[in-house]
């Protein structure tokens, strides 16, 4: 029997293996860095913009500037913890593993597709041509009023 993981059990796995991947790699392993890595990693599953992350990091934080936050975004999608995307002009966050994510254009949600066959499909991909897929984007109109006109000219 396969036991339950505590809430926040992911979050705290994480954190270690970036303490060791910042010690490893020579990089200092600071309060401000481990609180940004901590509010991104709690929030990755519901994509958080920049300005959500620095808003979230500021509660516990108010004094940290953008740019602290930034720059250490920056360095948790070097070390390969995230990655950023853009949607609608907007830098997003999300997890790091090729997965599908759905844009929801009227919405402006972000849904991640994490089954069989979209793994599948992902790992077809990189079979076929010879590429390490790094993110598939679906961009849907997901409003049922939204239909009209979907499908584009032609």
């Amino acid at each position: 029997m396969q036991r339950m993981k505590e809430p926040g059990a992911d979050v705290d796995e994480k954190l270690a293996r970036l303490v060791a991947e910042l010690r490893r790699r020579g990089y200092r392993v600071t309060a401000q860095r481990l609180a940004i890595a901590r509010i991104v990693f709690q929030t990755i599953k519901q994509h958080p913009s920049f300005m959500q992350i620095v808003e979230a990091v500021r509660k516990s934080m108010p004094s940290i500037s953008p740019s602290t936050i930034y720059n250490n975004l920056q360095l948790l999608e070097q070390l390969g913890f995230i990655k950023s995307f853009d949607v609608a002009g907007e830098t997003r966050y999300d997890e790091a593993k090729p997965h599908v994510n759905i844009v929801c254009i009227d919405r402006g949600e972000i849904v991640d597709l994490e089954d069989e066959q979209a793994t599948r499909f992902i790992e077809e991909i990189a079979k076929k041509y010879g590429m390490k897929v790094r993110e598939v984007v679906v961009e849907a109109f997901c409003s049922e009023d939204s239909s009209e006109g979907a499908s584009g000219p032609g």
